[in-house]
């Protein structure tokens, strides 16, 4: 990291006035931007980012990347792996995990792919599973990879959509049937979703014999040199974890996805370093492995739509990419969100600039990302854009994120004074617990395998164990942590025998 230039910037001279809304497009779209003006805008986003850091509740670590099209990056990283004081740093070779930021790089690869004739974007669904039926009469005939890469896609399967995130791997023999008997029709046109991003991989395996994991380190990682980057995060070490921010009960830590559940909607970790490289070619830095052509296509937009961020409002969708209008440009953005983190990255290759933003917090860390966002390309196309001075937003962010805390643990203690839970008085004898003790089945979300150890009931679904919290007999309270809301998990029985378990207004039948 280039850190005395980045020291520098910090130190010169504050910038005042409040955050611009966004401005309207001028006639002529702006040409690139002067090596001053970038420098103007770097010290900008580089001030609020280290004013935000600064604030109690803040993310443990910040790493911030800011490319110019032609010239060495500028990263800034702050923070350690975990909110623990002792805790080793962040560095630029940290590899944050993504999330819904992976869709751009997946677009990518399909359209590479596409063109080198290994997976055609333009065949149907039922060009690759002939005898899929789908709800209210979709036709798989009509649906083609490149429309479910841009979220338009005539259905949803909820229990793909949550178990390659929350459970366990789908192997992708079994989509067709979980498509076929799991999937509800939905309105025509965009809707941003995970399903058509899986889809696409699960197919790319069936066509290819290849997972999309490893089309990703073959295609992209490997030859643009992106060592720190991949789907299989448990080959990296020194991983942060991350955190959710409870105001004065401090943080609670969520220690980051296992390998099973990184899929191909959010499966990524990306290190900073590795990011500036993937910006460079997103802004058509020359290589060996991408041709400008495919990432003009993949940034290319593909459907209209009204997305509304935390802060910035979007128009339309490329093959990875939301396309949003700031100042007189289309900006390419994706943000990437998950329990405890937040990430964002953006793109203009009129201006031949570009910033990602790595946060290990998800407590108005989505919102930051999009500030420091608008701040950069505002910045970039207006010498009169007044930001505020770092003392101004740090004050802001800290106020906010004190209300944000005590917001989110309100609502947890409301949903645990919620009179089902009958004040949580119940403690199951042995004889109880053991009673629950099987395995139990849900068509499509797959078996949850329920055990006692000790006084503590497990209920393990695909690879994630949930420990149930006892409320009231035949009722458990499962939360991932002390900052989420408990959700109810029921048991129900014939006569004295358990014979099923209902959560999240799911049945699964017990099966032994």
């Amino acid at each position: 990291m280039r850190r005395a230039f980045l020291i520098a910037l910090l130190a010169a001279t504050p910038l005042s006035g409040p955050v611009a809304a966004q401005t309207s497009a001028p006639a002529v779209a702006p040409a690139p931007p002067s090596d001053e003006t970038v420098l103007r805008a770097a010290r900008t986003v580089l001030a609020l980012a280290q004013a935000a850091q600064a604030q109690p509740g803040a993310s443990p670590a910040l790493s911030i990347v800011l490319v110019r099209r032609g010239q060495p990056p500028m990263i800034w990283t702050q923070g350690r792996l975990s909110a623990d004081p002792v805790s080793a740093p962040a560095t630029d070779d940290t590899s944050f995990y993504i999330a819904s930021q992976t869709k751009a790089f997946m677009g990518l690869l399909a359209v590479k792919l596409d063109a080198q004739g290994v997976f055609a974007l333009d065949q149907t669904l039922a060009d690759v599973w002939p005898d899929l039926t789908l709800p209210d009469g979709a036709d798989p005939k009509a649906v083609t990879f490149r429309q479910l890469l841009s979220h338009q896609a005539p259905f949803e399967t909820a229990a793909l959509s949550f178990r390659t995130a929350y459970s366990d791997r789908v192997p992708a023999s079994d989509y067709g049937r979980l498509m076929q008997a799991g999937s509800t029709a939905r309105p025509a046109g965009f809707r941003y979703s995970n399903l058509g991003y899986l889809v696409y991989a699960a197919a790319l395996e069936l066509e290819t014999g290849r997972d999309w994991r490893d089309w990703l380190d073959q295609a992209l990682f490997q030859p643009l040199g992106m060592s720190r980057s991949g789907a299989r995060a448990s080959r990296f070490d020194d991983l942060p974890v991350y955190h959710r921010w409870m105001g004065e009960r401090g943080w609670d830590v969520f220690p980051g996805k296992p390998d099973d559940l990184m899929h191909a909607a959010g499966g990524l970790v990306v290190s900073p370093r590795d990011m500036a490289r993937w910006l460079q070619v997103q802004l058509g830095a020359a290589n060996d492995a991408v041709r400008p052509e495919w990432v003009t296509t993949a940034q290319t937009p593909v459907v209209a739509a009204d997305i509304q961020g935390d802060v910035l409002p979007c128009q339309g969708y490329a093959l990875g990419w939301n396309i949003c209008r700031i100042g007189g440009v289309d900006v390419r953005i994706h943000g990437g969100a998950y329990t405890g983190m937040r990430s964002a990255m953006a793109v203009s290759p009129e201006l031949g600039v570009a910033i990602a933003v790595f946060s290990t917090s998800d407590s108005l860390t989505g919102g930051l990302s999009q500030t420091l966002i608008q701040a950069l390309f505002e910045t970039v196309q207006n010498t009169g854009f007044a930001a505020p001075t770092g003392q101004a937003f740090g004050e802001q962010y800290a106020a906010r994120l004190a209300s944000f805390g005590q917001r989110r643990m309100a609502q947890v203690d409301q949903r645990r004074a919620e009179a089902q839970w009958a004040g949580w008085a119940w403690r199951p004898s042995a004889a109880a617990r053991a009673a629950y003790a099987g395995r139990y089945r849900h068509p499509t979300f797959g078996d949850f395998e329920v055990t006692t150890d000790g006084e503590t009931v497990h209920a393990r679904l695909g690879v994630v164990d949930h420990v149930l919290e006892p409320a009231a007999p035949d009722l458990f309270g499962v939360a991932d942590g002390a900052a989420d809301p408990p959700a109810p998990l029921r048991f129900e029985r014939t006569g004295d025998r358990v014979t099923a378990l209902v959560w999240d207004d799911e049945r699964f039948e017990r099966v032994d």
